[in-house]
């Protein structure tokens, strides 16, 4: 997998020290802001939006599963807002969590190179990082979030699996471990 590090964002910060990233977080947007229908999805255009609210991402996977790393994993980016972890109700999910953004409206679905791209990034950073789970925005955050929007967690729970990954990840709508 090749990930881009053209666009970058201002917005983030330091962990705190000693800090153990374990969880990743699921996104999804693109800009509301844009003038034709087709810079909802240009990853540049995503990119001004979050900067424009001051929020980041550490990734962002364009449409046709472009992956470009926003912000350094090693540092806190600003995706999670009030947020708590649905498994063991910690807080402050920007500290030990990486948020991966996903170019979609509430209506457009993603696409296959998105779910091909999503769930190599989750097996790259599992790699690299102890990650015990993968939850969306509406997970961490049910009474103000919806995002990733209809996006389909059976099919890429089977792809997590087909990488071996399923019994690392718990499947937060189902609160049980994935088996392969």
């Amino acid at each position: 997998m090749k990930i881009q590090r053209q666009l970058t964002l201002p917005d983030f910060d330091h962990r705190p020290a000693n800090t153990q990233i374990d969880t990743l977080v699921l996104h999804s947007m693109y800009n509301p802001f844009a003038t034709c229908q087709a810079d909802k999805f240009m990853p540049e255009q995503c990119c001004q939006c979050l900067h424009h609210h001051h929020v980041s991402a550490h990734y962002l996977i364009a449409r046709d599963g472009n992956t470009f790393e926003l912000v350094a994993p090693n540092m806190r980016a600003w995706h999670a807002g009030a947020s708590e972890h649905p498994i063991d109700g910690r807080t402050r999910l920007n500290d030990f969590s990486i948020g991966i953004e996903l170019i979609a409206t509430e209506d457009s679905g993603y696409t296959d190179e998105q779910y091909d791209a999503v769930s190599q990034l989750s097996h790259l950073l599992a790699q690299q990082f102890p990650i015990s789970s993968i939850v969306g925005h509406v997970h961490i955050a049910p009474d103000r979030k919806s995002d990733p929007w209809q996006f389909d967690w059976s099919r890429f729970n089977q792809q997590l699996i087909e990488k071996n990954m399923g019994d690392l990840v718990p499947n937060p709508l189902l609160n049980t471990k994935l088996s392969p």
